[in-house]
């Protein structure tokens, strides 16, 4: 389908920077993102996988043990292209996350986010429109062939305000090289929070359900 390349979080979410781009790059205990596939895709929610243990949602790892803790809940949902980790509950993150394709405010202060993709939402859109079925399993297997990580000059700015324009101006404007198949990382980002929340009515108890690796 194309690549995706994802700047991280490293100031804001340092641990679980660590923890992704262990997977990304050298695995944990013979296990990696490489050869994993999405598992739940929801339209107009998200796209979820990184089990790299089964394969279906059900399995959990990481570089500290089975879960990690949460990170800086305080970063929201207010676009698409935020990627986040599935959790079963409070302090439950281990391999798995999800990349959302529009806001999902609803999960604000449940899920610690530590990304955001650069390059490549298009990419992700069209995982988001495979047939699935009733369990929004896809029929077809989408499965990650390569990952890794890339270099960056230096830091640079990702805002969560959708509104500050000149933030985006820059995130958009930064020269990208890219060499995976399916999804290639950068390793660290500074990400501005200017404190705007958007709080839309849009809680569904059905679709936080499914964010969750349940």
């Amino acid at each position: 389908m194309g690549r995706i390349t994802i700047g991280m979080f490293g100031e804001e979410a340092p641990k679980t920077v660590a923890n992704f781009r262990q997977l990304c790059t050298n695995g944990v205990d013979g296990f990696s993102y490489k050869g994993s596939r999405f598992h739940r895709v929801i339209k107009k929610f998200m796209i979820q996988g990184g089990d790299v243990v089964s394969g279906d949602g059900h399995g959990a790892i990481s570089m500290y043990g089975k879960y990690f803790d949460d990170e800086n809940l305080k970063i929201n949902h207010t676009c698409s292209g935020f990627i986040a980790m599935a959790n079963r509950g409070p302090n439950t993150n281990g391999c798995q996350f999800y990349i959302t394709t529009m806001p999902a405010p609803w999960l604000d202060g449940k899920h610690t986010i530590f990304g955001k993709v650069l390059d490549g939402q298009g990419v992700v859109h069209k995982v988001e429109q495979v047939r699935t079925d009733t369990d929004d399993y896809p029929v077809k297997p989408v499965i990650i062939e390569d990952c890794g990580d890339l270099p960056i000059l230096g830091p640079f700015t990702v805002s969560d305000d959708p509104y500050d324009l000149w933030a985006w101006i820059k995130a958009a404007y930064l020269p990208l090289g890219m060499s995976f198949s399916i999804l290639a990382f950068f390793q660290y980002i500074i990400r501005k929070l200017d404190g705007f929340t958007s709080r839309e009515a849009l809680r569904n108890e059905k679709v936080e359900k499914l964010a969750k690796n349940e």
